[in-house]
């Protein structure tokens, strides 16, 4: 459904997913954010932009605030936001936009798809046949300091003392040591496994490590569809060296590429 017909009432804003060069998939199977709203594809400027109209104070203001702290109120529209994306996603490149994003009007939404056109353009074309991909370490310390102290072993730079006092005194003190170059330790892991898969993609970001989960890091890959194979042996070669190491990799995708869109969001 097209979005120039849409009347928009004083209480409602506009509601953008993303852009895209154009949108010819049908969407109108999906839930809106607001599920008794329908989706639109608005063109403008050689540009297509997928709304839907939703009540201002759901996502403004206090009850707005409200809203998005309350975890079962955003989580399922989380989901129904990432299932519209992955629909055009499939077909085509898209721009997706973050999570609550607003506008006035169609007006307000057309001025900014003429002032973001040239840049929104570029990043549609550079993110054209890739898919992004996300690339997670997760160490297990105790597990890691164990492996070390086996490579000592085997290599001979740590031989454990005959008496069981001492060896464990000798070892406690050797973990330590390990412990408090586990940072440098895993720079050299993943540095490689990064270059290594930054090879066979067109572009790599580090995110945010997440708290709490044990992670060391947390990349993005804009890999080519073409090329997913490649990514994916390297990822999961990378898995089964570094698991005995006590370094856990997860590889998650395609998602919506968000990590390459930022300038033009």
């Amino acid at each position: 459904m097209s979005g120039r017909d849409l009347a928009i009432a004083a209480e409602e804003a506009v509601y953008v997913y993303c852009f895209a060069d154009d949108v010819r998939v049908p969407l109108d199977d999906l839930p809106a954010i607001d599920e008794r709203r329908s989706l639109r594809v608005h063109r403008h400027a050689s540009l297509a932009a997928v709304i839907s109209l939703v009540t201002r104070n759901a996502s403004e203001g206090e009850s707005g605030e409200t809203h998005l702290s309350d975890l079962a109120w955003i989580a399922p529209r989380v989901l129904r936001q990432e299932a519209i994306l992955r629909r055009i996603m499939a077909a085509e490149p898209v721009l997706p936009l973050p999570f609550g994003t607003l506008f006035s009007s169609l007006q307000a939404l057309e001025q900014a798809m003429d002032s973001r056109r040239a840049i929104i353009k570029a990043v549609l074309r550079r993110i054209d046949g890739c898919q992004e991909w996300a690339v997670q370490g997760a160490l297990d310390r105790r597990r890691a300091v164990d492996a070390r102290i086996a490579a000592a072993i085997a290599e001979g730079s740590y031989s454990p003392a005959a008496s069981t006092g001492r060896r464990h005194l000798e070892e406690q003190r050797l973990r330590r040591e390990l412990d408090r170059s586990l940072d440098s330790w895993i720079s050299s892991l993943s540095t490689p496994l990064r270059e290594a898969l930054e090879q066979v993609s067109r572009d790599a970001v580090a995110r945010r490590v997440i708290a709490g989960q044990d992670q060391v890091f947390n990349w993005a890959f804009l890999v080519p569809v073409a090329g997913l194979h490649q990514f994916q042996e390297r990822v999961d070669a990378a898995a089964r060296a570094h698991a005995e190491l006590g370094l856990h990799l997860t590889c998650k995708g395609p998602l919506p590429p968000y990590s390459f869109c930022s300038e033009a969001a």
